[in-house]
């Protein structure tokens, strides 16, 4: 009967052990959220916003302080994330634009490495249709095969038609930008933010729990518009919000011009846009809060790699600009934030607060989270450079400048930036970011700076005209609008009632 017993037991404890397989990859929570200015955090010295999520993610992690998008647009910036290569390189340089080739996209690595695959957000690739090798797909919007619910479908189930966009109240609805502005009218739980973060959730709980899991969480906030739940609404008085340094109003020109939303000139929809969007920051940070609690909360902390970034930034205000697209600070630069696994030998470098000053490219990221993960990357092809060595302070050599383009190109420097806006005759910015760094003392037909300019000048035409092949990996296909990717996989995980999660 002994015996019986102490088998009964031998096979229970080999049941259990056997349900708690411990994935031969650490997992990846990977946050993005959509134009969001890099210095927009209380950690990295804010003085009105305050982020107290992102603050213990960089105190318990690392900090990129210089960090850059190689192209400040939506979807050139995420094709980038996803290869480790220029806009210019894979192809697709505007929003709305498909790689000019077949890519290797990280997913589709991480996937053939075992990892199963989530996308809980906006992913913003062309054709939208396709899951880009995402095993789970929530949209905010139409993306992805449309298997899984998106976000207007499950708000207007409970508010009614076209409920996910309407307003009670609109300060300025006349005005081109200023429209963008408004309060809605169902409560905070059913936001776009909040719904995004409980289908991250639904993921975690329900995933297979034999397999590493590769969890893309993008957030559309604190992009426009600027449409606001309760309490956030309210959150930041407008009539207290400065006004940037770099903003002038000019009487002679009008409020603002439907031609161009990307130059502002009334000082009083500057501040309220400005308290909005500090207002969505906050939302974000109470929402990653939830994130991270959930990781905690499940045991799920200590093997998962994270990192929060953004695709690009937003100039709000600065130099009469609002949004993104162009080479300036407020545009090109980013939020980056790293976290390794506790177990991981790269832990003791990067969990340890530290705030890295080199510059930094998101291209990147890709070859950092896949060093840490221990998945191989082809060595040709992928242009970006691991951090690793960096955070651990044994890269001498590294590049410690970036790239960026969209209509105009940049190149920045620890102390210049070049700008080259290449259409027509052309024309050049040069600016010294050290004793300039509000860029508004245009160099770039200085004397005194010539050899600086040319040296920089021919560094920007080097980099446009190497294009290297399309990396390969065997048993990958790459990805293209031909739909190479397997389908979704057709069991969904179902809404869940909300289980708010502490926050530190």
């Amino acid at each position: 009967m002994r015996r019986i017993i102490l088998l009964a037991s031998i096979a229970l404890v080999a049941a259990a052990q056997a349900n708690d397989v411990k994935p031969a990859h650490p997992n990846i929570l990977f946050i993005m959220v959509d134009e969001m200015k890099w210095n927009v955090m209380s950690c990295a010295g804010h003085p009105i916003v305050k982020t107290p999520n992102l603050d213990r993610l960089a105190r318990e992690g690392t900090r990129f302080a210089t960090a850059y998008t190689v192209a400040p647009i939506c979807t050139p910036s995420r094709y980038s994330f996803f290869t480790g290569r220029y806009a210019h390189v894979h192809g697709a340089t505007t929003n709305g634009m498909q790689p000019r080739e077949p890519q290797l996209l990280l997913p589709a690595i991480l996937k053939h490495a075992g990892y199963q695959t989530a996308i809980s957000g906006k992913l913003h690739f062309n054709p939208a249709n396709q899951d880009y090798s995402f095993d789970y797909f929530w949209s905010f919007s139409s993306e992805g095969p449309h298997k899984l619910p998106t976000w207007p479908e499950d708000v207007e189930k409970k508010h009614g038609r076209n409920s996910s966009r309407r307003l009670e109240i609109q300060p300025f609805p006349k005005d081109a930008l200023g429209g963008d502005l408004g309060k809605l009218t169902y409560p905070k739980e059913d936001s776009q933010t909040f719904w995004i973060t409980d289908c991250a959730v639904d993921f975690l709980e329900k995933r297979d729990k034999e397999k590493p899991f590769f969890l893309f969480v993008s957030y559309l906030d604190p992009h426009s518009p600027s449409h606001l739940c309760e309490p956030y609404w309210k959150m930041f008085d407008a009539e207290k919000m400065p006004l940037p340094p770099t903003f002038k109003q000019d009487p002679s020109k009008p409020a603002q011009t439907a031609a161009n939303r990307h130059e502002v000139n009334d000082p009083k929809i500057v501040k309220a846009m400005t308290a909005a969007y500090y207002a969505k920051v906050t939302m974000v940070d109470d929402n990653i809060g939830r994130l991270l609690g959930q990781l905690r909360e499940m045991g799920l902390a200590e093997n998962t790699l994270i990192v929060f970034t953004a695709d690009h930034g937003n100039m709000l205000g600065d130099l009469n600009r609002w949004f993104k697209g162009a080479m300036y600070e407020g545009s090109t630069r980013i939020p980056l934030l790293m976290k390794a696994p506790a177990g991981s030998p790269f832990a003791a470098q990067f969990n340890r607060g530290t705030v890295v000053t080199n510059i930094v490219e998101n291209i990147d990221v890709m070859p950092t989270l896949c060093e840490i993960t221990g998945v191989p990357l082809p060595t040709q092809g992928i242009q970006g450079r691991s951090l690793t060595a960096l955070v651990a302070g044994k890269d001498s050599n590294w590049k410690n400048r970036a790239f960026a383009e969209r209509n105009s190109q940049m190149i920045r420097t620890p102390q210049h930036k070049l700008i080259h806006e290449p259409r027509g005759a052309g024309s050049y910015e040069l600016y010294d970011l050290i004793k300039d760094p509000l860029e508004t003392n245009n160099l770039a037909t200085d004397p005194a700076c010539a050899a600086i300019f040319k040296d920089l000048a021919t560094q920007l035409d080097a980099w446009q005209k190497d294009i290297p092949p399309v990396p390969v990996i065997e048993g990958v296909a790459p990805q293209t609008t031909s739909g190479l990717t397997a389908p979704v996989e057709k069991k969904r995980i179902k809404s869940r009632k909300r289980k708010e999660t502490s926050t530190p």
